[in-house]
């Protein structure tokens, strides 16, 4: 349960409390000076002169002319009608608007190492000696122990909000998240000084970084409140001295792999306040759950506001002895001088399946495609992969290739069940469907069960050809649904072509190839194997299809081709169909490769294309369950959407109406959460949630207590919040000096509570009632009371 401090007992409670005051007043007199200069020294004047004549001395005289002027005095405050006023007023206490900041730069954490008397206070505040704080904690802490308790005690009313780009009412500082995506620190003073317009608001306090970066300026919200002649106090959080930042954003990391792959991490390095400075960018992979690394790969690079890309490749590796993933971490050296230290590394979980890859290759003849990819790298070269192969022209005795161990094949699998019970991926070489087997019913339903083997997440490649893949294709609906481009009347033509000449393909991202056509870790040498006459041996032939269907991605181009739409022939294009994936490879001599280069890319090529066709199926440990996210990267004010696809015992939808999960969060506390199926889906989940933390996430799938499907990804600071998260003194100072406030950090609280002296609260009559003070016996014995004595003392003295 969240405490609920006595503080905000008084908070919460905005009634008015009524109070009752009397006072004194004449009524009827004149104005004060006629009463000081004339009636005074008149009456003083009379009882004077009535005793000039007596022969007393001067004593008696001047006691006597006291006790006749006192007498006198009453009879004409008597004559003034002096009255009591008695007033019913509601009492107001004195209101204080607090505002905290609430977006992602709050989650800075700082040492504050420049600064002992800051790093005491920090210290102070924390109760721990952590070389680290975040600026979140330092607000809840600073207003929960000092500032509220010390403003109630004062007799003031606090008003709590958070602010990122807009105001929020909160009860309590435990509302705090620090997930705005931007601040808008003009907008929200704004927002909330037209909401206390009318009542009786003192003051105004902002803990903040000030970093304002968005919205109305500050300084034109703190003129209005200057005008209504409200003070802003500032309370600055975060390390304050001048920035000197160097930053690692993660670009791109794969989601999940295979044991033995290549793994390519996409990071952008930029630096603030820098000047040129080198720096090197290691990447570390943990070799033991205990926290050992190995250097594995590292980047010189220059410092800089623009950023630099860099793309460090972790070798071919296992997963961590008794888990399922290769954990990776991405750092620079600290600057000399930095205060941000949080962002100066990235810490990357790619989970791996240690399964091993189940291809099924159908072929149409022994072409060249066919003799290189079955007998050399299946059959021979790659132990994670195990293929059976079926050449549909050899003869009924030929002994059909497949891996050691497994059976040759004497027909083709046909039925959905058998495709996704042994296979994870299938080839499909130049051949014409309807010969699949010599029963065409066998032939419809091998086509209907790749449809179905797809949608259960199995890989499918169509390895073109000259004669039917995909000129065939045309007719046959499933196919086509199941191709990532789209086939025309160009397609039924076939190429037309110059034979004699070898073209080379255009990468289509170049700068950041898809993991399938990235040969080598260097982006500029993967893109001269491809495209330059000095690299890979070029193509004479291509299969002409006119575009990529909507989603799919391009990652080869013809050089100079245009098709009818005007764009270059797709050559190589990757897709997902809705749960497996799909690859059209236009290209058919790959195996010319080996002249140049011998197998090194050949085998690269093929085994980064069967493993990435594989992963829909093998990135959990149970192949009928899957869990996945849009993208490995959330901004921390996003929230986050997982789906989940499940098949029951024959492969097919699910009936469950929801699935078990869980999800992790970057300290290892873990979440319940639950999948519900989407309305029409059956087999398809979905649930989300919100993070509360940056840092590396994982969710899991969990049946019967068990963990069967799992991803992981990161959530990171927004990048508006990222740009510029060094704390802004002087915008904060700046609004104190406009209105009137104080500025101060969190060392000297002190000043800030020196502004708030108790006392300041507004009172509004509800009526008053008027009672004669002189209409009493009072009255009447005070002046009798001195007129007797006058007249006891002038007998003493012998006066008539």
């Amino acid at each position: 349960m969240i405490p609920f401090p006595a503080w905000l007992a008084t908070a919460a409670d905005p009634a008015a409390q009524t109070g009752l005051s009397e006072s004194f007043r004449l009524q009827e007199a004149p104005q004060a000076w006629i009463i000081v200069l004339l009636i005074v020294p008149a009456l003083f004047g009379v009882a004077w002169f009535s005793y000039r004549k007596e022969l007393i001395s001067s004593r008696a005289r001047l006691t006597l002319s006291l006790l006749r002027f006192g007498a006198l005095l009453i009879l004409s405050l008597v004559l003034c009608r002096p009255v009591m006023i008695e007033r019913r007023e509601e009492v107001y206490p004195a209101e204080v608007v607090v505002l905290v900041d609430d977006s992602a730069s709050m989650q800075r954490s700082e040492a504050y190492n420049g600064d002992a008397e800051v790093r005491a206070s920090v210290s102070k505040l924390t109760e721990r000696q952590d070389s680290e704080v975040m600026r979140l904690e330092l607000a809840r802490l600073s207003l929960d122990k000092t500032l509220l308790p010390e403003l109630h005690a004062r007799g003031y009313e606090t008003r709590l909000y958070r602010f990122s780009d807009t105001a929020i009412p909160m009860l309590s500082t435990e509302e705090l998240t620090g997930a705005g995506h931007s601040t808008h620190l003009g907008d929200s003073l704004n927002q909330v000084l037209a909401s206390h317009r009318g009542r009786s608001t003192t003051d105004v306090i902002i803990a903040s970084d000030g970093r304002s970066n968005g919205g109305t300026p500050a300084l034109d919200a703190a003129r209005t409140a200057s005008s209504s002649g409200l003070p802003i106090h500032t309370l600055v959080l975060g390390d304050t001295r001048p920035e000197l930042n160097a930053v690692v954003e993660l670009v791109e990391a794969p989601q999940s792999a295979l044991e033995g792959d290549e793994l390519a991490i996409t990071v952008r390095v930029t630096g603030r306040g820098t000047s040129d400075d080198r720096v090197q960018v290691v990447l570390l992979e943990y070799v033991d759950e205990s926290g050992g690394t190995r250097l594995i790969a590292e980047e010189d690079v220059t410092l800089s506001e623009r950023g630099e890309r860099v793309v460090l490749v972790a070798p071919p590796g296992r997963a961590i002895f008794g888990t399922e993933k290769r954990r990776f971490r991405v750092e620079i050296p600290p600057l000399e001088g930095e205060t941000l230290l949080d962002d100066n590394e990235r810490e990357i979980s790619v989970p791996v399946s240690p399964e091993k890859i189940r291809v099924l290759y159908v072929e149409g003849y022994p072409r060249w495609e066919y003799r290189r990819l079955a007998l050399d790298l299946l059959k021979r070269a790659d132990e994670n992969i195990d293929f059976q192969c079926f050449l549909l022209s050899a003869t009924p005795d030929f002994p059909q290739e497949s891996s050691e161990g497994l059976p040759a094949l004497t027909e083709i699998p046909t039925d959905r069940r058998t495709l996704l019970d042994n296979y994870d991926v299938i080839i499909l070489g130049d051949i014409n469907p309807s010969e699949v087997s010599p029963d065409p019913q066998r032939a419809q339903e091998f086509v209907e069960s790749l449809r179905e083997f797809v949608k259960g997440g199995g890989g499918l490649l169509f390895q073109a050809g000259e004669f039917d893949n995909p000129r065939t294709f045309v007719l046959d609906n499933t196919l086509r649904e199941l191709l990532p481009v789209s086939l025309d009347a160009t397609t039924v033509h076939g190429f037309e072509g110059d034979t004699n000449t070898a073209f080379h393909p255009t990468l289509e991202d170049p700068g950041n190839p898809h993991e399938i056509v990235r040969l080598h870790a260097d982006t500029a040498v993967n893109r001269a194997l491809w495209e330059d006459e000095g690299g890979l041996a070029g193509f004479f032939w291509y299969s002409p299809v006119t575009r990529a269907k909507p989603g799919a991605q391009v990652l080869l181009r013809h050089p100079t081709e245009t098709a009818t739409n005007q764009e270059r022939y797709p050559l190589l294009v990757a897709g997902y169909y809705p749960a497996g994936r799909t690859l059209f490879m236009g290209i058919d001599s790959t195996w010319r490769w080996y002249w140049r280069y011998g197998k090194r890319y050949h085998e690269r090529y093929w085994r980064n294309a069967i493993r990435w066709l594989a992963l829909g199926r093998l990135k959990s440990g149970d192949r009928r369950y899957r869990i996945e996210v849009p993208r490995n990267s959330f901004n921390l004010d996003e929230r986050i959407t997982v789906e989940a696809r499940a098949l029951d015992e024959d492969y097919r939808p699910s009936e469950r109406l929801k699935l078990d999960g869980v999800w992790t969060g970057p300290s290892g506390e873990e979440h319940e959460i639950t999948m519900a199926v989407v309305a029409g889906r059956p087999g398809l989940y979905r649930a989300s949630f919100q993070p509360e933390r940056p840092g590396p996430h994982q969710t899991h799938i969990e049946v019967d207590g068990k963990s069967v499907s799992s991803t992981e990804f990161e959530v990171v600071l927004p990048s508006r919040e990222n740009t510029n998260p060094a704390p802004d003194p002087e915008t904060l100072a700046a609004l104190s000096t406009l209105t009137g406030g104080a500025a101060t950090n969190i060392s000297n609280l002190s000043v800030l509570l020196d502004e708030f002296p108790g006392g300041e609260e507004r009172r509004e009559p509800i009526s008053s009632q008027l009672r004669d003070a002189w209409d009493n016996w009072a009255t009447m014995l005070a002046a009798l009371a001195l007129l007797s004595i006058e007249w006891i003392l002038r007998k003493r003295f012998e006066m008539v």
